[in-house]
């Protein structure tokens, strides 16, 4: 092998590739005029359910390990586990439940306004 030759044993995967939330709402126009990113790591403990909340951004999850239902006040559910990524629901009211006996680990990227709550709890 040469010096400008190089061995690339990367792999790529495209984990989600999507113009809606897991309901099937399209995202809309974003007209972000100041853009913010922000990405949390979220953990729940078996048995711990979310308070309902929504988001008025948008979000994608990716579950790095355990199982998690997403449950949507229209009675809507899905459940997503390790590995799996979810866009989550936009103005709408829902929350996560974890029914299994580890814990849900979840790295949640959010883009949006500026300043603009990450989530907004039900009132």
């Amino acid at each position: 092998m040469s010096g400008t030759e190089s061995q690339n044993s990367s792999k790529r995967e495209v984990l989600l590739k999507t113009v809606s939330t897991w309901d099937n709402e399209k995202f809309g126009s974003l007209n972000i005029q100041k853009p913010e990113a922000t990405v949390l790591k979220i953990i729940i403990d078996p048995g711990e359910a979310l308070p309902a909340h929504r988001h008025d951004l948008v979000n994608i999850a990716y579950v790095a390990k355990g199982t998690l239902t997403v449950i949507a006040d229209d009675g809507q559910q899905i459940t997503i586990r390790q590995g799996q990524v979810l866009p989550e629901l936009i103005g709408k009211y829902h929350y996560g439940r974890n029914d299994g006996a580890e814990p849900v680990e979840l790295i949640v990227f959010y883009l949006g306004e500026q300043g603009t709550p990450l989530s907004v709890p039900r009132e």
